[in-house]
């Protein structure tokens, strides 16, 4: 079975889709619009860390330059590189020349001695050599066998040769897998043109390494201009070259092994090398998107407080509907005696309200219809009681007095005494209910009437139970079926008439029966049809004693009684006619018992 939602529900989830469906709407639209802001938020982050380590690098590599600088600009160095390369002279002039190499030996060592992890080597075109490291470590005349060597004599005055990476060669165990060198050449000249040695500055890639921070997933490596690794986190990586090089660069992503990542780079001072940073976009970006995500939490919060809010005021503006609502349930089943006792100033309790007073009215009404309709019943029976056929009295009175004239016996003495207390009965209109015994001498009163009128015996026997006797009847309850059977069961011949009262429980029942010429099937059926009000009882032709039929009898019964009264009629040709009535059996009755049943 298909639920059917309540207002109260359909209220609830409207009102939740009215502020989930923008909820969701304007985190999936605030993702969508954020996703670039949060990515270069991402890329600034990663500069700003990356600062921080330019700055360590730069002075790693400044104080390189700080270094070789020194060596060429100092005179004193310059004096002895130059007079080295005059000949070897006098003997005076060769001690003159060892005594200022070894003073400028003694200032180099106290000078390089405070540069921990350089390697500097300086060299005479004449192959004189200072270097602040053991020559049994490395012989620095290798050094003219180096590739790049020649470079040097290139390279304008006061200009650096970045040689770049290379293996440790100064080492005592050189070839390790992780002990690199990076390294600069100057020349030292007399003039733009004219060399006249060579500075060799290296540092060990340890000290570069020692300044790149390792966070995470975060990958921090020194790059030269041909997009090698001079140094990174991940030693295991140094000296390849990158696969996503892009030297015409800038970039915010990179792509490596189908992983996307934020890129971020710093340039090294008088180089071109630059620091570079790779961040995985989830992960750079998750982290900026917490400020999202708590602000999306915060919503929800708020969500949830106000749904509860709304629940309760749903809940306590909808109780007074519930309550109409259940109200209206009872008066469905035919509850008119309650009120919705509804109470404010809302639209529910304007409604209730306006129930109740309809209620009151509809209860007025059936007051003043209940009312109108007993005095109604009470009209039409003194109508019926007042349509007693003139004629028929008429007739009566003049065959009375006709016999009276003739025989003047005792016989027409108990005529008119009937006739007398007929009349009375019929006169008297104050009762509408009369004892049963009372009703059943009108009915022995009437039958010497109709007998002495007709000429002929019809013989009538009551068997009433004493119970029954002082039970209150309508007027005129019997004589209709009395009358009946004479005019129509008898043809006014000869014939008995049977009347039977029992009680059955708090009912009264009552039989009459006749040995008339009873009915067919079809008469039967049409009489028990006008009974049931489906076909329009009909006035007989022949007026009775007070012209009310059998029908009518019915009629008024079921007004009387409503659905407590049951009746049976059963009848068979040549055989007779039976008439059971069945009502509540009743010693008193008030003013208004006798609407008391109608209105079932």
């Amino acid at each position: 079975m298909k639920r059917q939602f309540t207002l109260r529900g359909k209220l609830i989830w409207s009102a939740l889709l009215c502020f989930l469906l923008p909820l969701v709407g304007i985190y999936l639209v605030t993702n969508y619009l954020t996703k670039d802001l949060l990515l270069e938020r991402a890329v600034s982050s990663s500069e700003e860390s990356l600062k921080a380590i330019q700055s360590d690098v730069n002075g790693i590599i400044d104080e390189m330059l700080e270094l070789s600088n020194l060596v060429i600009t100092n005179s004193e160095i310059r004096q002895q590189v130059i007079f080295s390369q005059k000949s070897s002279g006098s003997e005076r002039q060769r001690k003159d020349n060892l005594t200022s190499y070894a003073r400028l030996a003694r200032m180099l060592d106290e000078l390089f001695r405070q540069h921990d992890g350089f390697y500097v080597t300086i060299l005479g075109k004449r192959k004189d050599i200072y270097t602040n490291y053991s020559h049994s470590d490395y012989n620095p005349m290798k050094l003219y066998g180096q590739s790049w060597f020649p470079e040097l004599d290139r390279v304008p005055a006061f200009s650096t040769y970045w040689v770049g990476l290379q293996q440790n060669f100064y080492s005592p165990q050189p070839g390790g897998k992780d002990d690199f060198l990076v390294t600069i050449g100057r020349p030292i000249r007399i003039t733009s043109n004219s060399t006249s040695g060579y500075v060799v500055i290296s540092l060990n890639e340890r000290k570069i390494r020692a300044s790149l921070i390792e966070n995470g997933e975060r990958e921090t490596m020194l790059l030269d201009d041909n997009g090698y690794i001079v140094s990174h986190t991940d030693p295991g990586k140094i000296g390849s070259r990158v696969p996503w090089w892009n030297q015409d660069g800038p970039f915010r992503t990179v792509e490596v092994e189908g992983e996307s990542y934020v890129y971020a780079q710093q340039w090294v001072n008088d180089s071109h090398w630059r620091l570079v940073s790779l961040d995985p976009v989830s992960a750079a970006v998750s982290q900026n998107k917490q400020i999202l995500l708590i602000s999306f939490g915060l919503q929800i919060l708020f969500f949830t407080l106000f749904c509860i809010l709304l629940l309760f005021l749903i809940s306590t503006l909808m109780k007074p509907i519930r309550n109409l609502g259940r109200f209206i349930t009872q008066i469905g089943r035919g509850r008119l005696d309650i009120r919705s006792g509804i109470r404010g100033n809302n639209e529910a309790a304007l409604l209730g309200r306006t129930i109740d007073h309809m209620l009151d009215r509809i209860q007025s009404m059936i007051e003043q219809i209940t009312l109108e309709q007993s005095k109604k019943r009470k009209a039409e029976l003194e109508m019926l009681q007042a349509q007693i056929n003139p004629h028929f009295m008429f007739n009566l009175l003049n065959s009375i007095r006709l016999n009276i004239l003739i025989k003047g016996d005792q016989e027409n003495a108990d005529l008119i005494a009937s006739l007398s207390s007929l009349l009375r009965m019929t006169i008297n209109r104050q009762n509408e209910f009369i004892k049963l015994i009372e009703e059943l001498d009108t009915v022995r009163h009437y039958m010497m009437l109709m007998n002495f009128r007709h000429a002929n015996q019809v013989r009538l026997e009551v068997d009433c139970d004493e119970a029954c006797a002082q039970a209150l009847v309508p007027r005129f309850m019997i004589q209709p079926f009395i009358e009946n059977a004479i005019i129509h069961g008898f043809e006014q011949f000869d014939g008995d008439i049977f009347i039977k009262v029992v009680r059955d429980g708090d009912f009264l029942r009552l039989s009459v029966r006749d040995n008339g010429i009873g009915m067919d099937r079809d008469a039967l059926e049409k009489l028990r049809a006008g009974i049931d009000g489906h076909q329009e009882a009909k006035d007989s032709v022949r007026k009775g004693f007070s012209g009310i039929g059998v029908q009518n009898v019915f009629q008024r019964l079921q007004l009387i009684y409503g659905c407590a009264i049951r009746f049976e009629i059963h009848s068979e040709s040549d055989v007779g006619t039976e008439i059971i009535i069945s009502f509540p059996l009743e010693y008193e009755r008030g003013e208004n018992s006798v609407d008391g049943d109608s209105g079932r």
